[in-house]
């Protein structure tokens, strides 16, 4: 079985991927996200104030790269470069997934529901693996991830 992965963002970042303008999330660290055993679907976890898992998106390319070859793989404008420039600090090191296919749930999933059916739970600052249990929760309200 693979693993998805849950990504914390940014309320901010959320609404950009939403509307479109965003079309890569970028992160200092990363899973390889070519291996066999991770989806090629990531869950979003909206970060605070929100709280809640919103949806997911389906990984198109994924780079890893230094900073400099990344921004030519994915054909960044030097504007981009330049606020992209400034998340990273180590530039040799620098992964970018390009997102797809969105997928807003009809039901979300606020962080105090999931604290509630599991126990402990923490979204993680940057990522974590999901918990096959909150995947079916996920199916269970929105008859897919």
């Amino acid at each position: 079985m693979n693993k998805h992965i849950l990504l914390s963002i940014q309320p901010r970042i959320v609404n950009e991927i939403i509307n479109g303008t965003k079309t890569h999330e970028f992160r200092k660290k990363m899973p390889n996200m070519i291996s066999d055993n991770l989806s090629n679907t990531i869950i979003i976890y909206c970060s605070s104030p929100v709280m809640k898992i919103i949806g997911s998106f389906r990984v198109g390319k994924y780079f890893h790269s230094d900073f400099d070859a990344l921004m030519i793989d994915i054909g960044a404008t030097e504007s981009y470069k330049k606020r992209i420039g400034n998340y990273f600090k180590d530039k040799q090191s620098c992964h970018a997934i390009e997102i797809t296919s969105l997928n807003l749930y009809k039901e979300p999933i606020s962080l105090g529901e999931l604290r509630t059916k599991f126990p402990g739970f923490v979204p993680g600052q940057s990522y974590r693996y999901l918990d096959p249990k909150i995947k079916n929760l996920i199916i269970d309200l929105n008859g897919k991830i």
